[in-house]
């Protein structure tokens, strides 16, 4: 059998010396040149042909799951995140250019003598909000993770190059369980067996030997970026959160890497009362994917609009104001819940023959199969500050995914004390107030202020998880306002 002979990168001359003569990023695409490019490049749709609503139910039923592949990057944020963060991961490759006599010296064993560090930078936001979304796409615009070079500028080079890992922050992280989660990692990228049974063998051990295998991998395979989603996670760990942040720091700063963390904005309270740590993890920027505070923003019009196109029922209805302002009754500007309600429509528009998606059906999905959503979702009504700092763990404890499969079964509804039922008629007068929410001026963004005076609780935490599951919300605003 003839040998399959390596093909490495396709490497281009863009006339700029210090990427045409580095094969790191020689073969790496540039940043978008213009906003409208950056657009395009984030950009994902799912394929959509309008005959496909004559297909049988069956078949459409599946094509409506490709609504979990759309993303359109509405926000100007999101398009600014991907020119910043790829240009960021050029700009720490060129001094650890293989072919210099610099970028060898940090190879092997030198520490990065840098005028201008790289930087960590923190995409933040509402979980539903797209922040893991948006970072899939950046890395994706940036190409394939793993390279086999070959030769370059007709000289061997037979290195392997990653060009980013990521890996979400464990719960109760600690700079061990973070590091061998990387190494299991760099495995499963490589093929190989060559870094899980090393971390294995340092568990207990000192974060000196950890900063050493971890910078081996870095420096072996020319990781380009290190992206640590679930950042918020550290904000379990206390004093243990600014070690593993001392710990980052140090890898930009003896490596030359540049750091990503994602997370919702219970990460930002690692920033509070430490300006050093603050300035540290947003200098490369920081990326607030805010929910917008009513259907009348612009973004939000834009996203529903374009969504509204992919539709599999034989009935489709032009896109209103009443269909946008239905779609963000149902999810508070929550991306993720706008798409699952909207694919739950086309899917009861299909089981009832009618064929058709308005803004009565989107309510009656709503009520009928998110039902575990509620309290959430009410929550971001109330624009109460202490409530909202709860929507994040409850959304992901009562929603965990952001599709239910077909045939999902809802809960019985909550109870109150009393054991009745509640229903959306059961709403007192101060709670109606909030769910009608004729006029929505904040946004969640306003639940990372500064923590409350903490003072005694009025009710157990244990107590006000139950409150919240019962849609207790204008009782919980009155109590939690005396916290």
């Amino acid at each position: 059998m003839p040998k399959t002979l390596a093909v490495g990168p396709d490497y281009l001359i863009r006339g700029v010396p210090e990427i045409d003569a580095n094969p790191l990023i020689a073969h790496v695409p540039l940043p978008p040149e213009t906003d409208n490019d950056a657009f395009m490049a984030l950009a994902l749709r799912p394929d959509f042909n309008p005959l496909d609503r004559d297909l049988p139910n069956s078949i459409r039923r599946l094509r409506i799951k490709r609504l979990r592949r759309f993303y359109v990057p509405t926000l100007r944020v999101h398009r600014q995140a991907l020119i910043d963060v790829s240009s960021n991961i050029l700009d720490g490759y060129i001094p650890r250019n293989p072919m210099t006599a610099e970028g060898r010296a940090l190879l092997y064993g030198g520490a990065a003598d840098l005028a201008f560090k790289p930087t960590i930078s923190l995409i933040s936001g509402h979980s539903g909000m797209g922040k893991s979304a948006l970072i899939d796409r950046i890395l994706g615009h940036m190409g394939k993770q793993l390279h086999q070079h070959v030769r370059f500028d007709g000289k061997p080079f037979t290195e392997k190059q990653i060009l980013f890992l990521r890996r979400n922050c464990p719960e109760h992280c600690t700079v061990g369980t973070l590091c061998s989660t990387f190494g299991n990692y760099t495995d499963n990228v490589l093929g190989l067996k060559l870094y899980s049974g090393i971390f294995s063998k340092l568990q207990g051990g000192s974060r000196t030997l950890y900063l050493s295998e971890i910078t081996k991998i870095i420096k072996t395979h020319h990781v380009g970026v290190l992206v640590i989603d679930e950042f918020q996670n550290l904000s379990l760990m206390g004093v243990g959160a600014k070690k593993i942040i001392a710990f980052l720091v140090n890898l930009r700063d003896e490596l030359g890497l540049p750091i990503v963390v994602v997370g919702t904005y219970k990460a930002l309270r690692l920033l509070e009362g430490d300006m050093s740590t603050a300035r540290r993890l947003v200098e490369g920027g920081y990326y607030d994917l805010e929910r917008p505070t009513s259907a009348e923003d612009s973004s939000w019009t834009d996203l529903c609009q374009i969504a509204w196109e992919y539709q599999w029922v034989k009935n489709p209805i032009e896109f209103d104001a009443e269909i946008c302002e239905t779609l963000y009754d149902v999810s508070q500007g929550i991306t993720g819940l706008m798409i699952s309600a909207f694919a739950f429509a086309q899917l009861a528009a299909i089981d009832d023959e009618t064929e058709r998606v308005d803004a009565a059906l989107i309510r009656k999905v709503y009520l009928e199969r998110m039902k575990p959503l509620h309290p959430a979702i009410r929550i971001l009504q109330s624009g109460n500050p202490i409530l909202m700092d709860k929507f994040d763990d409850l959304y992901r404890n009562l929603w965990p995914k952001q599709e239910r499969p077909e045939g999902y079964r809802n809960p019985e509804p909550c109870a109150l004390s009393s054991g009745e039922p509640v229903t959306q008629t059961q709403i007192e007068p101060e709670e109606a107030e909030t769910t009608a929410s004729p006029k929505r001026t904040r946004s969640g963004r306003n639940s990372v202020a500064t923590s409350p005076e903490k003072v005694k609780p009025v009710l157990s935490d244990e107590q006000v998880k139950k409150m919240v599951l019962a849609d207790s919300v204008a009782d919980l605003i009155s109590i939690l306002d005396k916290r």
